[in-house]
C-alpha cells in the first residue's frame, strides 16, 4: 500500500489564501450591519421616527381611510423591526393635525389611527379617536402609549414584521364617514365632508420628550 503524503503549500502561496479569507470574511461582517440598516426604520434623532405624514386632501373616493398602502411602495415611511434593535413599541405616539380646508364645518369630527398587517396573519391595532373640529384653522396635538393601542377583534400586530398599510379613519358623529362595509357613510352627507385638506403627522419617541416638529414640516 502507498503510503499517503500532504503537500504543504508554499509561503506566499498560504498568505494569499489567508487575506482572501479575511477579506470574505471582513465583507460579510460589514454586508450584516448594511442589511440590518436597510431593515431598520431611521431615526430623526436616534429617539424619535416618523411614523406617518400626510399634508394633501381625503378625497370622497378614499372613503374616509386616508392610507399609505400598500406599504411597501413608501420607503419614507419606516416600516421595519420595531422590537429590535430598538424598541420602538416601548415609547409614545404624538400626533399633531391641522385641518385647512372642508366644504362645510363638522365640529364633531374625530381622528383615529391605524396599522393594518397582512402576514403571517392578519392583524389590526389602531389609536383611541380624537377630537379634531373639522373647522379650516383648527390644529390639535395628541397623544398615548404605543402599547395602548387597542387590537381590534383581538388581532395583534407583530411589530418585527413589516405591516401592510397605516392611515388614519375619518369620523363623525355616529363612526366613520365611509361607505366601507355597509358604514353608509356614518349617516352623514359626503360631500360636505370631502375633500378635507388636511396636515396629520405621527411621530413616534421613545425616552421621553415630545418630537421635534420642526423637522416634519411644522
Amino acid at each position: 500500500m502507498t503510503a499517503m503524503t500532504t503537500r504543504r503549500l508554499p509561503g506566499a502561496t498560504r498568505a494569499i489564501t489567508l487575506v482572501l479569507a479575511l477579506v470574505v470574511l471582513l465583507g460579510l461582517a460589514l454586508a450584516a450591519p448594511a442589511r440590518l440598516r436597510a431593515e431598520t426604520p431611521t431615526a430623526a434623532n436616534g429617539t424619535e421616527l416618523l411614523v406617518f405624514d400626510w399634508n394633501k386632501p381625503v378625497t370622497k373616493a378614499m372613503g374616509g381611510f386616508a392610507q399609505y398602502k400598500p406599504l411597501s411602495n413608501y420607503p419614507q415611511m419606516p416600516n421595519g423591526n420595531w422590537n429590535s434593535p430598538i424598541n420602538w413599541v416601548g415609547g409614545t405616539l404624538y400626533f399633531r393635525a391641522k385641518v385647512l380646508s372642508i366644504p362645510q364645518n363638522q365640529p364633531s369630527m374625530k381622528l383615529g389611527f391605524c396599522f393594518w398587517q397582512n402576514a403571517p396573519r392578519y392583524g389590526e391595532e389602531c389609536t383611541k379617536n380624537y377630537s379634531v373640529p373639522g373647522v379650516a384653522g383648527t390644529e390639535r396635538r395628541w397623544n398615548q402609549p404605543f402599547k395602548a393601542m387597542a387590537k381590534i377583534n383581538h388581532a395583534a400586530i407583530n411589530w418585527a414584521l413589516p405591516r401592510w398599510k397605516e392611515g388614519f379613519v375619518v369620523r363623525g358623529p355616529r363612526g366613520p364617514v365611509s361607505p366601507k362595509s355597509g358604514m353608509q357613510w356614518g349617516g352623514q352627507n359626503p360631500d360636505h365632508w370631502y375633500p378635507l385638506n388636511i396636515h396629520y403627522t405621527a411621530v413616534l419617541v421613545i425616552n421621553g420628550g415630545e418630537p421635534d416638529w420642526s423637522k416634519y414640516g411644522w
